[in-house]
């Protein structure tokens, strides 16, 4: 079986316990492009693949961090989006999907990353409440064989899909004990509120595209933003602005003080990290 990686090491890396992790399991496997050399893995019928869209300094426009984004294909071809394709393993095979998605990420970046970059990697909420404890310890030691370590990881977690507070609030200490950064998704969506923030101590924010969208209509939601910006980084975290798709998003994301940027304004999803 072969694992994409940089071909200078991709030798030294045959064997190691990134192939043996997921070869134990039935239909599961990592394997690399035989054109491009990305890595891709499969799932009982299903092809999993990586694409990547920049998270930009709204000040340089420069990027600085990369968001991996699942691409799914059926057993006969036709494309799956991300939510059900995350909605497919039940019981002990949660840990082992997310596990996977996360590691063809991480060997796809890392094939591609510059010096500095910073890899975010979303977390499925079943995952957090499957594992009992230590998170982090398996998914690091995948991690050393792609190359990477957990400091140059975000770990993005969709906080709203979890009712239990406790058990959220212990995974994420243990996250950040061993060097990931933590990033709340998706803030202002649905059930999250300011209360989860002052119990999990997050790294970093990620607004919810819904409110940049309102901001653009809407006087008080554009009067709103930068308080909540100011909110987010009294709590020592940083704000990430989504979702936006025009220039006039970009300043007003830009003066409510927002720490980075993200959205199709800047680029759409793609396989590589930069076009040459």
């Amino acid at each position: 079986m072969n694992v994409a990686t940089n071909p200078k090491t991709l030798s030294e890396r045959r064997g190691t316990g990134i192939e043996s992790y997921f070869c134990g399991h039935d239909g599961v496997g990592l394997h690399r492009d035989g054109g491009d050399g990305a890595a891709f893995a499969r799932f009982k019928g299903l092809t999993l693949r990586s694409v990547f869209q920049p998270i930009l300094d709204p000040r340089t426009h420069q990027a600085v961090a990369f968001e991996a984004l699942l691409r799914a294909t059926d057993v006969d071809g036709s494309s799956l989006p991300p939510p059900e394709a995350f909605a497919r393993p039940q019981g002990a095979d949660i840990v082992t999907f997310d596990r996977l998605c996360r590691t063809v990420h991480a060997l796809n970046f890392a094939r591609q990353a510059q010096a500095g970059d910073t890899l975010f990697l979303n977390v499925d909420a079943r995952h957090l409440l499957s594992v009992g404890g230590g998170h982090g310890a398996a998914f690091e030691a995948l991690l050393a064989q792609c190359g990477l370590t957990p400091d140059r990881v975000v770990l993005e977690i969709l906080e709203s899909g979890i009712d239990d507070l406790g058990h959220l609030a212990v995974a994420v200490e243990a996250y950040q004990r061993r060097g990931y950064r933590i990033a709340l998704d998706d803030f202002g969506c649905r059930h999250s509120n300011f209360d989860r923030l002052w119990h999990l101590t997050p790294d970093i924010v990620k607004l919810d595209r819904s409110l940049i969208e309102q901001a653009t209509h809407n006087r008080r939601a554009r009067l709103i933003l930068p308080r909540l910006v100011e909110i987010i980084h009294a709590l020592g975290a940083q704000a990430v602005c989504e979702g936006i798709e025009t220039a006039e998003q970009h300043q007003f994301a830009a003066d409510a003080g927002a720490d980075l940027v993200q959205g199709y304004h800047y680029a759409r999803p793609a396989l590589v990290l930069r076009e040459n």
